[in-house]
């Protein structure tokens, strides 16, 4: 199955990172892999606090974190914040 390649905005870094999302995985999953990650490559700048949530500003809309991503409808190229 591919990947869903999107943007994802994290607003208490102000940087954006470019990632390949499985679309089996669920979003609480996905969240949970993105905080970790970003917490490493942040040197412990970002705190490891794995209440955060993807936000897609386009639609407006919180994603359910007990969807799978391909569930969500979550497509290539969406830009997402992840607070």
């Amino acid at each position: 199955m591919n990947k869903i390649f999107v943007s994802i905005y994290v607003i208490k870094l102000d940087q954006e990172f470019e990632v390949f999302l499985p679309p089996n995985k669920k979003i609480v999953d996905v969240i949970c892999m993105i905080a970790r990650s970003i917490h490493e490559i942040s040197n412990d700048v970002f705190p490891l606090d794995l209440q955060n949530a993807l936000y897609d500003c386009e639609q407006n809309i919180f994603y359910d974190p007990e969807v799978s991503v391909k569930e969500s409808g979550l497509k290539n190229g969406k830009r997402l914040i992840f607070f």
